[in-house]
């Protein structure tokens, strides 16, 4: 019988080692799984436009979820591969993914490895497929600048979910001193002088270990006191906490921001210098490969990408790939339903299908967790997914989780967004805090949304039901023009829901499962609609990529340089295109005079008056700022009408936008907590009519709230929204005593305080006492004071009687949020037990 022929004879090289078209390559794999029959139109759109493109270092891609990201990105690698572009390598956000990958792979037929020691790999035979994690830290693998190791060259590489990765990056990029690392008091103890002259009252906390309190050490006494620094530091540098961030951050140490809180000490330079891996930043092609999201301006300050390449992505010809999505706000739709309710519901709904609940913290997870089938945080996180995935679970809560995972088919048909994502390290939340209601802070929000509603919906035949709870959120949706900064695919979504949102207003909140089932059952009609909806969508022809970013990451890289005055001149670019956001204009101007202390201390500090002036939440300038007394109002009621008739444009946004402020007034014993209640108390008196400030954090001295309430009478306020004790402690007693005596330097004898302090109890401890005439507002009395300016709001809403001062007037006084009855019937006297 006659031997088989050897086809191998008939070709020196297949066009799969060959070619360097992806489509060809895709069409030339001979060991392909059945299941990549053909390329999908997006995927040979995606790899022509790339193809032309391939030979600029940056290159942005961006595609739906579910448009087949890792075939196109697989392939492209494999061009260059062919092209003599390597060795390539695929990066994902985590180990798990990058399994997933590597799976993938396997069933295309190209050979990976997970090894970057692998003789493969650097030859150019296979790909590399890992995560960001061992790419980016202080030991990796690939080498680090300054260390003796031999570098790992890759001449390809290809960032998968780029911006799920950026959490890990930040982290692998910031230095964090626990409480009961030798470090910590060793550094906490160099800067007692100037955390103390920043805010005495912040200190106290910070020193009596009051959870809650960060504070940012001035970047002036961090940079002159940097021998000192690393006199402290450089002994820990190859300790478990040291060991993987040192080596990255350690060249650029007296550029960094740093942040003391109760539980560690945070230090992070201004943008990630990137360049510290030069397999990364010496890599001949950089492909970042994303979801549809509408601003990437982090790809430059944070990979340090070429934003003149970056900026004009390469897509598929249209946008309308994405799954169907019915999203809904219940506080729109319902006006008045309580988050029990809304509860209540989607614990029903889990009965029959999975839903997944994304909450921004664990206070919110353990609201939901006697309901819930699984709470999952990051250590959880990959087996909760796979439960999803394997079958009916139930009602499951994951936490801060907004990207990086999966939930395709029936592991989720019902996503939740429960509130706002938030900050969690003091750095992070002392940015948030001062760049809150900025457009900077309002577009981070929108994408970190965007991202969470993505996750349960993976391909473009799948669907899920988006609800978006909570009045932070719904807020968040119309304020300042957040919808817009969705993605255009989302924004068609989004539009369609609002029609969809009008026909549900005579619909009972109880029969919204109807509705829900029409889009689950897949009801023609809304299958129509949805696809209708999405029809004609493009991507935009370039990405946003801020000046802003483009001149913070240059500002970086000339201070790396220790071209000071240069940096801070570059940095005046960033302050310019800011024009018209005086908060993140501060924020800015704070930066430039951070460079320009290294040369001109004194026009620094002018600067940083200039910042300090557009933005209270700024450092304080080592000379202090003047502090303007608080006008005393004439009429509350008129000026209550005029404020809100300001904010909101009718019934149903006062309605949110109250519930937005009594969200953040609840007890809260959560470190990020306080600064958010101070806040609240500060809105709530604008909300009522009262003239609101907050010395404490504007000057470091004084109240942490003041009130003023008409008749030259004033609210001194201290909030103690933490308070577990079951007693008034001798610290906070004085505190508020002290904030009175700062009263009376102030302001003169026409003026009259109340001092008021909110408190778990009224009861003081033996050893502390209070001024006569005292009040507390105990965690009783603040949930009955919740409740009635919930009702108040809920009247005022009712044919926008808002705009009219006589009617707010009569809810003022019908409620007791009267200026001149508040204190007396909202406080209870300070007694001893």
């Amino acid at each position: 019988m006659m031997a088989g022929l050897d086809f191998g004879k008939l070709t020196q090289r297949s066009v799969v080692d060959t070619a360097t078209e992806p489509r060809r390559i895709f069409a030339a794999l001979p060991a392909r799984d059945p299941k990549y029959a053909r390329p999908w139109d997006v995927q040979t759109q995606v790899w022509d436009r790339w193809h032309e493109r391939r030979d600029d270092s940056d290159l942005l891609v961006k595609m739906n979820t579910g448009g087949g990201k890792t075939v196109v990105g697989l392939m492209m690698l494999k061009s260059c591969l062919n092209e003599g572009v390597g060795p390539a390598a695929y990066i994902t956000p985590d180990i798990y993914l990058a399994d997933q990958v590597r799976a993938e792979a396997a069933a295309l037929g190209i050979e990976t490895t997970d090894d970057p020691r692998s003789g493969r790999f650097q030859s150019g035979k296979a790909i590399l497929v890992t995560h960001i994690h061992k790419v980016i830290n202080g030991r990796s693998v690939f080498g680090v600048v300054g260390d003796t190791r031999a570098q790992i060259e890759i001449g390809s590489v290809l960032i998968d979910d780029t911006h799920a990765c950026l959490a890990t990056l930040e982290g692998q990029f910031t230095l964090a001193i626990p409480r009961d690392h030798p470090a910590y008091n060793n550094l906490a103890e160099l800067f007692d002088d100037a955390l103390r002259e920043q805010s005495p009252a912040a200190f106290r906390d910070l020193d009596q270990d009051v959870a809650g309190v960060a504070l940012r050490i001035p970047y002036w006494t961090w940079a002159d006191r940097r021998e000192q620094v690393l006199d402290v530091l450089h002994p820990h540098r190859e300790s478990a906490d040291f060991r993987f961030v040192w080596p990255l951050v350690r060249e650029v140490l007296h550029l960094c921001d740093v942040a003391i809180s109760y539980g560690a000490i945070g230090i992070k330079p201004p943008c990630p210098p990137i360049d510290k891996i030069p397999s990364l930043s010496s890599a001949k092609r950089r492909i970042y490969l994303t979801a549809t999201l509408a601003d990437d301006s982090v790809l430059v300050t944070h990979f340090d990408a070429a934003p003149t390449t970056i900026a004009t992505p390469i897509t598929p010809q249209t946008a309308d790939d994405l799954g169907d999505r019915m999203i809904l706000t219940p506080l729109e739709t319902h006006p008045g339903t309580t988050d029990e309710e809304v509860r209540d519901f989607l614990v029903e709904q889990s009965q029959r299908r999975n839903v997944v609940v994304i909450v921004p913290s664990r206070r919110r997870a353990a609201w939901w967790r006697d309901v819930a089938a699984a709470v999952h945080d990051s250590a959880t996180i990959h087996d909760g997914v796979q439960a999803l995935r394997e079958g009916h679970v139930g009602l499951v809560v994951l936490i801060n989780k907004y990207d990086g995972i999966d939930l395709p088919g029936d592991a989720c048909r019902i996503l939740a967004l429960d509130g706002l994502p938030e900050a969690y390290s003091a750095l992070d939340r002392i940015e948030a805090l001062a760049l809150d209601e900025s457009d900077a802070m309002i577009t981070r929000q929108i994408q970190r949304i965007e991202q969470g509603m993505g996750r349960g919906v993976r391909s473009n035949d799948d669907y899920c039901v988006v609800l978006l709870l909570g009045s932070k959120l719904t807020q968040r949706l119309h304020r300042a023009g957040g919808a817009a900064k969705f993605s255009p695919a989302t924004r068609a979504q989004l539009n369609l829901s609002e029609r969809v949102a009008d026909m549900l207003h005579n619909v009972q909140f109880a029969d919204l499962g109807g509705v829900i089932n029409q889009c689950l059952d897949r009801d023609p009609e809304w299958v129509t609609a949805s696809r209708d909806a999405l029809d004609g969508v493009t991507y935009p022809t370039t990405s946003i990529i801020s000046t802003i970013a483009i001149a913070q990451r240059e500002a970086f890289r000339l201070a790396e340089l220790g071209r000071y005055r240069e940096a801070h001149a570059k940095m005046r670019e960033a302050i310019i295109a800011a024009d018209g956001d005086r908060r993140n204009q501060g924020w800015l101007k704070q930066r430039a005079a951070g460079y320009l202390h290294l040369v001109d201390p004194a026009a620094a500090l002018q600067l940083q008056k200039s910042a300090q002036t557009d933005n209270k939440a700024v450092l304080r300038p080592r000379d202090g700022v003047e502090y303007h007394r608080l006008s005393s109002i004439a009429d509350q009621a008129r000026h209550a009408a005029d404020y809100l008739a300001e904010q909101y444009n009718n019934g149903n946004e006062l309605i949110v936008g109250f519930a937005a402020v009594l969200d953040d007034l609840i007890p809260n014993p959560d470190q990020a907590a306080p600064p958010k209640f101070e806040q609240a108390m500060h809105d709530l008196g604008l909300h009522l009519g009262f003239g609101a400030q907050r010395p404490e954090r504007d000057t470091g001295e004084g109240p942490d709230v003041l009130w003023a309430m008409g008749e030259l009478a004033y609210l001194v306020i201290e909030c103690k929204s933490g308070s577990t004790t079951d007693a008034i402690w001798r610290h906070d007693a004085e505190q508020l005593s002290h904030s009175m005596d700062w009263f009376v330097e102030k302001y003169d004898y026409t003026c009259t305080p109340t001092s008021i302090l909110v408190h778990n109890t009224a009861v003081l401890h033996a050893k502390a006492s209070a001024r006569t005439g005292a009040r507390v507002i105990t965690f009783d009395k603040l949930g009955k004071l919740r409740d009635a300016v919930t009702k108040f709001a809920a009247a005022l809403a009712a044919d926008n009687s808002y705009r009219y001062p006589d009617k707010v007037r009569l809810q003022l006084a019908t409620w007791h949020l009267n200026g001149g009855t508040f204190a007396q019937h909202w406080g209870v006297a300070a007694r001893k037990p």
